[in-house]
Order: structure tokens, then sequence, then C-alpha cells
């Protein structure tokens, strides 16, 4: 409580924030639960146990802790990619938000392949090619 009344935080907030920041962490393909445009990953966010977007955040007064899912790039040191996680979340929320960050857990659930976006488009013919028609 400060003079002029009450700031109360949401959760949805300290996870948009935190969501901002692993989406722009090199070697994180996604979270679990968000959308992608890989099928594999897809089918595994759809039995992943992980939250609606694979981030749980519990918010008291001054602080906060986080629960991380992540589909991770292959070829990436994994702790030090948590580590990376950790440190990046902290700050930002805390610099944000004003909360103290208790725990920032990291559960990696799944490594995979990067494939360039244009391999998992279907391929489309050339504008002048003809079209066969089964009969």
């Amino acid at each position: 409580m400060n003079e002029l009344g009450n700031v109360s935080i949401s959760q949805e907030v300290v996870a948009t924030i935190a969501e901002s920041v692993i989406t722009e962490i090199d070697g994180v393909h996604s979270l679990v639960g968000s959308s992608s445009k890989n099928e594999i990953t897809k089918f595994f966010q759809n039995v992943s146990s992980g939250g609606s977007k694979g981030i749980e955040v519990e918010v008291g007064e001054t602080e906060c802790t986080l629960d991380l899912y992540i589909i991770a790039k292959l070829g990436y040191q994994l702790p030090a990619l948590a580590g990376e996680i950790q440190t990046k979340v902290v700050k930002a929320i805390t610099e944000m938000t004003g909360l103290k960050v208790q725990e920032v857990n990291v559960f990696i659930q799944k490594v995979v392949k990067d494939v360039p976006e244009e391999e998992t488009q279907p391929k489309k013919l050339p504008e002048n090619s003809p079209v066969i028609e089964e009969k």
C-alpha cells in the first residue's frame, strides 16, 4: 500500500512479461502450449501437462514464483539455456513490476530440431504449371 492506494499486479501480467523475454532467447523453440507451426511440437503441446501458455505464476503482495515449461532447440547446452532464461526473466519482472522473484523453475519438456520455416510449409506449384485432373 502506498499513500495513494493499492497496486496489484496480476498473474497474467507477470506471465506476459516472462513470455516476451523467453521467446527472444536463442535456443528456445517455444513454450509448451504456445502456438507453433511445427506439427511435432503441436502434438507434444497437446499431450503436455504444463499451463495453457507453458507458464504458471503465483503472485503474492511483494513476490512471485514462476514455473516455465520450455521446448528447446537441439544443439544448445540445456543447463546454460535454463540459467539464461532464469536470469533474464528475473531481471525483466523485477524491473517492470518491482516484485521480488522467489523462484523461476525451468522445465525443459522436449528438444526439437530447428527446422527452417520454408520446410514446414506445403510446397506450392509454380503459377504456370499444368494441373492434372484424375478421372
